[in-house]
């Protein structure tokens, strides 16, 4: 029983060496920032909304375009004839009519449309900002549910391991006082019993702490089959209680509330965009034109340009400026809702996180002292089965007792961990937007 004792200890203590600092939590944290799609498809986002607010800022610069057209008239065009004809000269026919043309023209009034244009995009950029911290911290929660249950499922299987070598043991112990005949072979076989249903939780066990390995690798990036290190057994994470207002940290902190704050704001500038199309519209242009027919009517061809500008007052629209405004606008309401039902789920989050954060922790302390006991009471079974007061049922009951209280340990540090990550998402700590 030293051995088993001895186990409990270095196991026992290890876990609650440190806060929840693993080094290998954090490298997988990062691994699996820098290789998950959601990640890359929210940064291309980004990418794309900034683009949106270049192009809003050209739209207030000149624009210069070259067009050409060309025309065949079936029945030509009657020309007037050259000003020293003889009268009655009749002028030349036109039955092929084409023009190369370049225009510039310069936005000067466009009813607000540039303007809300650029702040719309810019309201963009920030939602993408928040909506790739919202990815990162999803992620991060993620990367974390996976990591501890890798390690959680390999501590059971050092644990059933260890259970198997316990009862092993014992069959040894057994085997000795049945030659010695002392015991009867029914202790031996109620051993042996015993020894092949470890034999089958260590398989088992083996099996799920393999099949979690896979699913840390699928999120870090990692050959399914790669034999991914995690550590041998569960920190127990060191955690102070606050007074502190943990709601409205994380309405500060969590980039879901800035995302649909910036989700208001652009949805605002859209229905000032929606109605800007329907107000006055004044720009000037410039232009030059090579083609036939040529100024004067002439069909040999030849340049010419154009000044001036131009005014668009809309004036009937059949109800189509009001309907635009109203789409618009309920597209507003919409996102006041998301916020307001994004800050109802925060505060939620916040106060069940901490909630499972605190009993989880009394769960612990409780599982902690339950294992101490369950060990002392495996030594004394086993002096005692050797002085001959105890039978091998006692025994064997105490060990597997030991076995479920141990399994029970690692449950609750598991959800203690657990716990703490959901805790830390839900007040925002992980990645900052």
């Amino acid at each position: 029983m030293k051995k088993l004792t001895l186990f409990l200890l270095t196991l026992l203590f290890s876990g609650f060496a440190f806060a929840q600092e693993d080094p290998l939590l954090l490298q997988y944290r990062q691994k699996a920032l820098e290789y998950q799609q959601q990640i890359k498809i929210a940064e291309r986002q980004l990418s794309s909304a900034t683009s949106k607010v270049e192009a809003a800022k050209s739209g207030q610069l000149p624009s210069l375009d070259f067009n050409s057209d060309y025309t065949y008239y079936g029945v030509p065009l009657q020309l007037a004839p050259p000003a020293d004809a003889p009268p009655g000269t009749p002028g030349e026919e036109l039955d092929n009519v084409y023009s190369l043309n370049l225009d510039l023209y310069q936005p000067i009034l466009k009813g607000g449309q540039l303007k809300h244009e650029k702040l719309s995009a810019m309201s963009e950029v920030e939602m993408m900002k928040s909506y790739v911290g919202m990815s990162k911290q999803q992620v991060v929660l993620n990367s974390d549910m996976l990591y501890w249950n890798a390690v959680s499922k390999k501590e059971t299987y050092n644990l059933y391991m260890k259970y198997k070598e316990v009862i092993g043991e014992f069959v040894k112990v057994i085997k000795d006082r049945v030659e010695e005949e002392v015991a009867g072979k029914n202790e031996l076989y109620q051993a042996m019993v015993r020894y092949n249903d470890a034999e089958y939780k260590t398989i088992r066990s083996q099996k799920e702490y393999m099949v979690s390995i896979m699913n840390l690798n699928k999120i870090i990036g990692e050959p399914v089959n790669n034999p991914t290190s995690v550590a041998d057994s569960l920190i127990a994470v060191q955690w102070v209680k606050t007074n502190d207002d943990l709601s409205e940290l994380a309405l500060n902190q969590r980039p879901e509330l800035n995302y649909y704050k910036n989700e208001i704001e652009k949805s605002t500038y859209d229905e000032k965009l929606a109605i800007a199309k329907y107000n006055p519209q004044f720009g000037v242009f410039a232009g030059g034109k090579w083609g036939s027919p040529a100024p004067g009517l002439q069909k040999d061809p030849d340049f010419n340009y154009k000044l001036g500008a131009r005014l668009s007052i809309p004036i009937l629209r059949w109800g189509e400026k009001k309907e635009r405004q109203f789409t618009a606008h309920q597209q507003v309401q919409i996102a006041n809702l998301k916020l307001e039902e994004t800050r109802d789920r925060v505060k939620m989050e916040v106060e069940s996180s901490y909630y499972k954060l605190e009993r989880s922790q009394e769960q612990l302390n409780f599982a902690k002292n339950s294992l101490a006991n369950a060990a002392k009471n495996v030594s004394v079974m086993m002096d005692r089965y050797k002085e001959g007061l105890s039978s091998v049922l006692e025994v064997l009951d105490a060990q597997l007792d030991w076995q479920k209280t141990y399994y029970n340990y690692i449950l609750a540090k598991y959800d203690l961990n657990v716990a703490y990550s959901q805790y830390q998402y839900a007040v925002g700590n992980f990645v900052q937007p």
